[in-house]
């Protein structure tokens, strides 16, 4: 008997648009975003987490996850979302983290990993220098 294809392994993984929700995410800790933003990028983040996590289960590179980590991340998918706002202001960066670390495994594990080089913009001010003496 035939078993219809599993699509899962076909799935393309957007490692850019995972980025952007990761950094969402964590940009909640800077701001009071409400509990509809909180649980929409909650559920956005499972699904990366879900799929990132099945890629770092089934890699057979020569320098295996760690699976202690990866056990953890796995039972920490399977708690819901917690009822109170400090509990989701505690769980919405943890899971935007573990997915920060699971897309570093899968991209360094592809030959793909490149530091976000930050733009000399952003780079921190000098101390002011008024009323110093020398």
């Amino acid at each position: 008997m035939d078993r219809p294809p599993d699509t899962t392994l076909d799935v393309p993984i957007d490692t850019e648009s995972i980025a952007d929700t990761i950094r969402k995410a964590l940009y909640f800790g800077s701001i009071r975003p409400s509990r509809e933003e909180l649980a929409a990028t909650d559920e956005v983040l499972r699904g990366h987490v879900a799929l990132l996590l099945a890629e770092a289960r089934r890699n057979t590179s020569p320098h295996p996850p760690d699976r202690y980590r990866l056990d953890r991340i796995s039972k920490h998918m399977a708690s819901p979302l917690g009822n109170g706002m400090l509990s989701e202001y505690a769980e919405v960066p943890q899971r935007a983290r573990d997915c920060q670390w699971l897309l570093a495994y899968y991209t360094a594990s592809r030959g793909e990993y490149r530091p976000r080089r930050a733009p000399a913009s952003t780079a921190l001010p000098e101390a002011p220098t008024a009323g110093r003496r020398a």
